[in-house]
């Protein structure tokens, strides 16, 4: 009777006991699994962030190549515009050269042999006029014929004379003005090329200068992301032999 009210004693006690072990085993379980959802986000966070780093990467790639293609193409671009400017400079140097040793000289001979061609002219006109004069003086020949004749002439001595006047004034133009102004713009001209030449060989200068920086900004940027890419594998590989090794302890 005794051991009887004894156990029933011990019933309550071994009902609480039960209890609180069947409370540990669950919050063991519950922070198992709380543990478990962390280290899962925490892997899906990872392989977001690694995925996100490739595609930079790629892109990263594709900007290198395009700032090649870019300066290649550039740079080509410049080269050809020098070469242009090199044709341009000697053009303007092989004018300006051959107007002041040939054409100078051969504009103002023009200029000369029309002065006197019209002198010429004019003393032809003169002597053909005085000649006529002469010959009509007589009175057998008829009034109206001569004066026909000599009007004809007079009016060819004074185109003639008018002729050697122009002559003469485009002599002095030549001499004093288009000379010199023909001159002066190609001297302009060939100043301009070369201008021209040192401006396209800066311009190329200055285009393989910022086509090398924009390359090496390319690359460097590539080298950044795969330098992190590369820690990033690292550490992964690290991460993974720990829990390896801490899943393998017993």
């Amino acid at each position: 009777m005794s051991s009887v009210r004894t156990s029933g004693r011990s019933l309550p006690w071994l009902s609480l006991l039960a209890s609180i072990l069947a409370g540990a085993g669950c919050a063991s379980s519950g922070a198992a699994h709380e543990g478990g959802g962390k280290e899962d986000a925490k892997e899906e966070k990872d392989e977001d962030e690694e995925a996100e780093l490739a595609k930079k990467i790629e892109v990263a790639k594709l900007e290198l190549e395009l700032a090649r293609m870019e300066a290649e193409q550039e740079i080509d671009s410049a080269e050809r515009g020098l070469a242009e400017a090199r044709i341009q400079a000697e053009k303007a140097r092989l004018e300006r050269e051959a107007f002041t040793s040939l054409g100078r000289a051969r504009e103002l001979d023009e200029a000369k042999l029309g002065l006197d061609r019209s002198r010429g002219r004019a003393e032809d006109a003169a002597a053909e006029l005085a000649e006529l004069e002469a010959m009509y003086s007589a009175e057998e020949f008829a009034t109206k014929t001569k004066e026909l004749v000599l009007t004809r002439s007079r009016r060819d001595l004074e185109h003639a004379k008018r002729g050697l006047d122009l002559a003469e004034r485009q002599l002095e133009e030549t001499e004093g003005f288009d000379l010199v102004t023909k001159e002066r713009e190609l001297e302009k001209a060939n100043l301009g090329a070369e201008k021209g030449l040192v401006e396209a060989e800066q311009a190329l200068a200055k285009q393989r200068l910022e086509k090398k920086i924009a390359i090496a900004k390319a690359e460097q940027e590539l080298d950044e992301l795969m330098r992190k890419a590369e820690k990033a594998a690292k550490k992964k590989e690290k991460e993974k032999g720990e829990k390896e090794k801490k899943e393998g302890q017993p």
